[in-house]
């Protein structure tokens, strides 16, 4: 085992880092060019759009925590590698896809591939680059910022110049080009880093499975006047696995780590400002294409102020996040949040306003995100970071999930904006005030935490 801020990698680690997290990302984005495309070649109906969209979300929701505990466990490079296999199988069996079902099956399996590769991915960096890991998680939102903005009007391209099958292929280059340098740049030693471990957690990992279809089938819009059912099954489902991991020794999802006050803030700190994030990534635009009746280019051009200063602005986060005083960026980068959202609000959806409003956004979350991961990885211990990144994933598409219950509540029917407004405002004060809570976190603290959780 690496010691604690050795640095025993070689030239091409952070690239391949870089590379294999934007996997995820820029496979959420390139595809949302290509629905119609897909859904004429596939025979499918409007219907499933649902199916291609959240799958895949569903994939990753699931799997990231679940392949961040394994990676404990096996070893984190191993579990990056088989990610980087699973990514490239799909990307030469996806394209034959000759009905919808068939595709979304594949697109799960690209879920399970790109969730086994993050989280794992992070689980390295701490390891080999420990003195660096707030900087490093800088450059990864950077790059995530890149794939998000960049992946549609690449995707277009793709999509215009050698057919849908394309958006897979573009996975080949990068996954081997990630493998090729991993495995130059980071040394042998992958020993098993909890050599003595309970038996798998198989009850817990089925029941957060079903505990998330049901949640997100009652969230997503789809469930039509069955929606409450699938909701509050998702509900019971919840706090039966709750119930079951609380009795594990080594549970898959350690509901434990939320009952510290330190690492509860977090979380619904990190719930709540990526509530206002997809608020805003998927509100937004249909907004504007309504009321203002903005082209798809031009609402698409709005998102791109977003992604591009969330990019250029990520690096500052990363060095913001290696103070001792990570509460302050965070409250002050939760500050421009409300500060944005009561802009949309009341601004009655005037383009140079919310133009104004998403830069804001971009640069508040350029700093909470990073200062949040960079937070949850010091309550655990080193050999722990595979779960820390996970749970803080799942945090991440539990918002998702919050924010799709407010787009579909303010654009059923007959328009209620208001309703996406207040969604905005309230989630963005709700995690300004939860920064308040956040721990003042020192490197040097972080073991005594562990110890408590």
């Amino acid at each position: 085992m690496a010691t604690a801020g050795a640095r025993q990698t070689k030239f091409g680690f952070i690239p391949s880092i870089l590379l294999s997290v934007v996997l995820n990302p820029l496979n959420s984005a390139t595809i949302s060019v290509g629905l119609e495309v897909l859904l004429h070649a596939l025979h499918a109906t409007a219907a499933g759009i649902t199916w291609i969209v959240s799958g895949y979300y569903l994939g990753s929701a699931v799997s990231q925590p679940i392949m961040g505990a394994l990676g404990d466990r096996m070893g984190y490079r191993r579990l990056v590698y088989l990610g980087f296999v699973l990514v490239l199988l799909t990307a030469v069996l996806a394209p034959l896809s000759h009905n919808l079902w068939v595709f979304v099956a594949w697109r799960g399996v690209q879920a399970v591939g790109t969730s086994m590769v993050y989280p794992n991915a992070i689980g390295l960096v701490r390891r080999w680059e420990a003195r660096r890991v707030p900087v490093i998680l800088g450059w990864i939102g950077m790059a995530a910022g890149i794939a998000l903005a960049v992946g549609p009007a690449l995707g277009g391209l793709l999509i215009a110049q050698f057919g849908w099958q394309a958006i897979f292929w573009l996975n080949i280059p990068i996954a081997l080009g990630a493998g090729m340098m991993l495995w130059a740049s980071v040394p042998r030693d992958d020993a098993h880093p909890r050599p003595r471990t309970p038996g798998w957690d198989w009850g817990g990992s089925i029941l957060f499975a079903v505990t998330m279809l049901l949640l997100l089938i009652g969230t997503s819009g789809t469930a039509g006047q069955r929606a409450l059912l699938w909701l509050f099954g998702g509900i019971g489902a919840l706090l039966v696995l709750v119930g079951w991991e609380r009795r594990q020794k080594a549970p898959v999802v350690p509901v434990r780590w939320f009952l510290t006050p330190a690492f509860a803030v977090l979380a619904v700190a990190t719930i709540l400002t990526n509530v206002v994030m997809y608020v805003a990534l998927y509100g937004i635009p249909v907004l504007l294409e309504a009321k203002r009746h903005l082209s798809v280019s031009g609402s698409g051009f709005m998102l791109l102020i977003f992604a591009g200063v969330m990019a250029l602005a990520s690096p500052i986060g990363g060095r913001m996040a290696r103070g001792s005083a990570r509460r302050w960026p965070y409250v002050g980068s939760a500050f421009l949040l409300v500060a944005a959202s009561l802009a949309m609000a009341l601004s009655r959806a005037q383009l140079w306003v919310i133009g104004a409003a998403l830069a804001l956004m971009g640069l508040s979350f350029a700093v909470s995100n990073v200062v949040l991961q960079q937070l949850i990885l010091e309550l655990r211990p080193p050999e722990e970071s595979g779960s820390a990144s996970g749970l803080y994933s799942l945090m991440r598409y539990v918002g998702t999930m919050a924010s799709s219950v407010i787009i579909a509540l303010a654009f059923q029917g007959a328009h209620k904006l208001y309703i996406l407004y207040d969604g905005l405002v309230i989630a963005s004060l709700l995690g300004f005030l939860a920064g308040w809570g956040l721990p003042r976190m020192r490197p040097a603290d972080a073991a005594s935490l562990s110890r408590q959780m």
